[in-house]
Formats: structure tokens, sequence, C-alpha cells
């Protein structure tokens, strides 16, 4: 008697425990695992608090309604546990009907059969009572269906027991602690189905009712003292409810376990179904979006979003506690806007404003960086200095405003005649540059010659009066070795030389 009365103590105690559990993991975020936990939970409530109400039941009809109870959670415990353990380790979302239907047929059909034992016996070949310890005891015989159950329940946990020791196995993590948590909380329910088999003590009571609550005990220690759960629930508290940004949860292993609905959208957009899977499956083929997700600081990437180019900023926030690194989160904020603004403000300080051509800070960065490049290649560079000729004529005579047209239509024509493999510039006054990459010195002779013809025929118009205006022009090739400096300074010689030969020519040095 007094043995019955603290199994039934026990049990009772480990029921409250895990229906406290149970309603604690649904106050989460609700994701994929904190949801399956949440019903292995309910599940191994209604087995083992049943279980204890059929122990302290005192009529046959009390025991049978009870042991009803039990099995709207036994057949479940093991295919929960193990589904749980597929969506943990990232093996369920790829194939989630697929699974679903293979391991909760079985289950699903042992819920059946019990409850409709006494028409076919398949579960339950006979069913007796006995008295023991002064209690009323149920003894079942065990019919065909019970043994595929037994055979299915074992293949589960097994199953589960080997699929986090090969996830413990393929991980660099360091995380002995947590496997260990898990694989004892297998063996426990493996050890009851052995023993509710074997029966070692010839006492007639439920052994795997008694495991049971082992196996509860070493999950509930492995989600709070590790990140099964506890990534989740620190990460919502901070973020991810309140933030309209783009927000993935990372554990410590590099798995995307989480994500809110700003991300699915975003991720859509680009293709990527955002699963829980780990960051190489996902982004492995957008390499640069990868490597701005790997960055431990925050850093900006650009992204083709819905045919539009927007930027976005990854920020990096770690899930820490206790000394231990849960995982990190990264959010995505759209900084299109402000990084246009800044686009926009950098080419107006590189812009001269009133030809629109490059100014002289461009023309000096750029070409430095083209040296770089022509160093490298060994390809060849030029550069021509151009001067408008008798430009302050052009002032005193019609006033500055007929200067202005001058330079605005002076540099439509130099844009019209070098493409985008020339860097044009004016760099200040009447004075202008184009540094010529990939030419050679034939190529540049027949672009300049149509060049001066088109400037030297051009008309300028203001206010009714008509001119034109003649441009001298120098050119200089580069050679390895060169500064930019060097280069200028060069083509600036043989543009001076044009003008002492009485200008609206072309010295080449």
């Amino acid at each position: 008697m007094v043995l019955y009365n603290l199994i039934s103590l026990y049990l009772i105690a480990v029921t409250i425990v895990a229906l406290i559990f149970a309603v604690h993991i649904r106050t989460l975020s609700g994701a994929s695992y904190t949801r399956t936990i949440f019903f292995l939970s309910l599940a191994i409530c209604f087995y083992i608090f049943g279980y204890a109400m059929e122990l302290n039941s005192s009529s046959q009809t009390q025991i049978i309604f009870w042991n009803k109870i039990e099995y709207i959670g036994i057949p479940f415990v093991a295919a929960l546990w193990m589904t749980t353990t597929l969506i943990y380790t990232g093996h369920f979302a790829s194939h989630k009907k697929l699974l679903l239907v293979i391991i909760f047929t079985i289950p699903v059909v042992t819920f059946v059969l019990r409850f409709t034992n006494n028409f076919h016996h398949l579960y339950f070949a006979s069913v007796a009572f006995t008295s023991e310890f002064g209690r009323l005891l149920f003894v079942k015989k065990a019919g065909p269906w019970m043994y595929v159950q037994l055979f299915y329940s074992a293949l589960m946990i097994i199953s589960t027991l080997g699929c986090l020791i090969w996830d413990s196995y393929k991980s660099q993590k360091k995380q002995g602690g947590k496997m260990l948590l898990l694989i004892v909380a297998s063996l426990f329910a493996l050890g009851g189905l052995v023993l509710e088999e074997v029966k070692p003590f010839g006492i007639q009571i439920d052994y795997m009712a008694l495991c049971l609550p082992v196996t509860c005990i070493t999950i509930i220690l492995a989600i709070s003292r590790y990140d099964l759960l506890e990534t989740k629930s620190l990460a919502r508290s901070k973020v991810f409810e309140a933030d309209s940004d783009a927000i993935l949860l990372i554990n410590r292993m590099n798995r995307v376990i989480d994500y809110n609905e700003s991300a699915g959208k975003l991720f859509a957009q680009l293709n990527i179904r955002l699963e829980t899977q780990s960051i190489d499956a996902l982004f492995g083929k957008r390499p640069e979006l990868m490597a701005s997700i790997e960055k431990p600081e925050s850093s900006v990437v650009k992204l083709s979003v819905g045919g539009e180019e927007r930027y976005y900023s990854i920020i990096t926030e770690k899930i820490d506690g206790a000394k231990v690194l849960y995982g990190w989160i990264k959010i995505f904020r759209d900084v299109t806007e402000i990084c246009r603004l800044n686009e926009a403000l950098n080419k107006q300080a590189m812009t001269d404003e009133l030809s629109v051509l490059s100014n002289r800070r461009a023309f000096i960065k750029m070409g430095k960086e083209w040296i770089t490049r022509a160093e490298k290649s060994g390809g060849p560079l030029h550069m021509i200095m151009l001067d408008l000729d008798h430009f302050k004529g052009v002032n005193d005579q019609y006033g500055h405003s007929a200067g202005d047209v001058v330079i605005r239509e002076f540099s439509q024509i130099l844009k019209k005649h070098f493409d985008a493999n020339c860097q044009v510039a004016r760099l200040g006054g009447e004075e202008f540059a184009v540094l010529l990459a990939c030419y050679s010195d034939a190529e540049i002779s027949r672009i300049i010659g149509a060049f001066l013809k088109d400037a030297k025929k051009h008309i300028y118009t203001h206010f009714g009066n008509q001119f034109h205006v003649t441009v001298s022009v120098g050119i200089t090739g580069w050679q390895s070795g060169q500064t930019l400096e060097e280069v200028m300074r060069r083509a600036d010689t043989a543009l001076y030389q044009s003008k002492a030969q009485g200008r609206n020519c072309v010295t080449a040095l």
C-alpha cells in the first residue's frame, strides 16, 4: 500500500510540473519546436495523470476510464519527441508533410484502436483485474497492434537518440552538456519500454510511466540551461515582437531557428525561402549576402528587392547570459533613403555644378585608381588637357552668363565624344581634362579629330549674339612608374605648347 501511495504522489507531482512547464512553453514565441514541446508536455500530462488516477481507482469502471485517458497521450509521446528533435536539428522543414505522415500514422491508428478495442481486440487481446498490495490493478494481454506500437515507440526513441548524437558529432560547437541531457532523456524513455515488457520484479505497474518523468525532467533541464528554447525567449523579449525590421534569430550552431514576418516577406522577394536550416544552406548561393550576415560588426548590403536596388544595414546583437553565448539576432534595416542621400551628397561633392562633369577632386581620385589598375594590367592610358581659347574675351564682351553658356555647351560636346571608358572633368575655369583607358594612339587621334571638328563649328548663342570658341589641346601617354601628378604636368606642358603655337591646335608629348 505504501509503495503505491508513493508512486501516486510521485506521478501527480510530475504531472503538475509538466503542466506548469507546458503552460510556460505556450507563453513563449510559438515557434516550431516550441509548439511541439508544448504538445509533448501535454501528452505526458495525460499519460502520467491518467495512470496516477488509475492506481487510485477502486472500481473496474474507473480503472478502464482512466486507462483511456492515458491513451490520449501514450501513442503520441515518442512521435512528438522525434518531431521536436527533427525540427531542432533542422531535418524537418524540407519534407514536413511526408514526415508528419510517417511519424503520426501509427500513433493515430493506436489511438483509434484503443478506444474501439471492445469491437476487435487488436490492441488488448484481453483484459483482467487483480488485487496487489490492497490495490485493484489492470492487467492487459497484448494484442497484435500493441506490439506494433511498442516496436514503433522503440524505433522513434532510438531514431531520436541517433539523430541527437549525429547532430552533436557534426557540430563544431562544444555542446556536451546539452547533448548528454537529451541523450539521457531518450535512454530513460527507451528503458521504460524495455522494463514494461520484461516486468523484472513481477509487479503489475507501468514502468514507462515511472521512467517518463525522468525524461521530462532532463528535457526541462536541457531547455532551461541551454539554447533549445532559451535563445528564442531571450530574443523575443528584446526586439522580436516590437521591431518592424526584418529579423533572423540564429543559434550558436549557425542555424536560423526563427524569423519575423518582415524577414519572411523580404527574403521571399529575394527568392529565398526561410526555413529552420543552417545559414550556409539558406544563403550559400548569395555570397555577398552570406558575407554580410557572417560579419560580427554592422555592415550594409545592396539587394535587388522587387526589381529595385535597395540598401540594408545588417545589425548583429549577441544573445547571451550567464557567460553562455546562445546565438545572434540579425536585424535587416532598410537604409535606402539614407544611402541614396549620401550618394547624392558624395556625387555633389565630386561634381562640378556648372558643367555637370567631375570636378578636380573626383578627377584626381579616379585618376589615381586608373593608374593603379594600369600598373597591374599593363594597358595603355592617355591624358588630354583642354583649355578654351580667349575665354576671358567672351566674358568681357558678352558677360559672365555667356561664359556659363559656353562652359555648359562645351561640356556636352565633351561628353558626346568621350564615352564611359573615359574620365571627363572640369578642373576649374575654362580648363578641362580627359583620362582615357585602353585606347590606341590611332583611336585617340580619331576621337580628338572628330571632337575638335565638332567644337570648332559649334555656334554659341546668348541673347541674340552668336559666336564660336576654339580650344587648345595637349595630350600625353602614361608610362609605367609615373604618378598622376607627373602625367598631368606633362599633359599641361603639351597644352601650353599648343597655346604658344597660336592656339586652336593639338600638341602630343
